[in-house]
């Protein structure tokens, strides 16, 4: 079994309040988000996997570099009392800029999406029209062309020419 000193255990100790108050951020984070809009079940689903998975990997590898990969209650004890501190001091400020913060992005993104969407509107009108033209023009070309084929087919020989044709060959 590795050992660690006191002074070890200590740093440990309080590294662990600041990963599990750095937890907590991340975990309002997300919470701001549902709360700026993205709260569908779904959303929420997703959130919740994303905060599980993430905070399951930093503390095994927050373990694994402290405490050489063995779980040590102390070490949980610590990240949750710290997630909890956070919480309930400055967790309520910093949530509440944060909603702010995703409200005025999402308001600015609807604002941007419904430019682009009205630019995408105007292209399309554009390209139907030009659409439309090229239509018309590879149709009047293909008669055009048609017209050609018809007095190139007059040049060549008919039958009655290609008759005498065969007089020429065989004189």
């Amino acid at each position: 079994m590795w050992e660690i000193s006191l002074g070890g255990q200590i740093t440990a100790f309080l590294y662990s309040l600041l990963l599990g108050a750095a937890l907590c951020l991340l975990y309002d984070i997300i919470r701001a988000t549902r709360k700026s809009g993205a709260d569908s079940f779904l959303a929420v689903f997703a959130g919740d996997i994303l905060f599980w998975a993430i905070s399951a990997v930093v503390v095994f590898i927050f373990l694994v570099a402290v405490t050489n990969g063995e779980i040590r209650g102390y070490v949980l004890f610590s990240a949750a009392a710290g997630f909890l501190i956070y919480r309930f001091t400055a967790g309520r400020p910093v949530f509440f800029l944060l909603c702010l913060v995703f409200s005025f992005l999402s308001k600015i993104f609807s604002k941007f999406s419904f430019a682009v969407s009205g630019f995408c509107a105007f292209l399309e009108r554009k390209m139907a029209i030009v659409s439309k033209k090229t239509v018309s023009a590879s149709k009047s070309c293909a008669l055009s062309v048609k017209k050609l084929l018809k007095i190139a087919s007059r040049m060549l020989y008919t039958n009655k020419k290609s008759k005498d044709t065969e007089n020429d060959l065989n004189e």
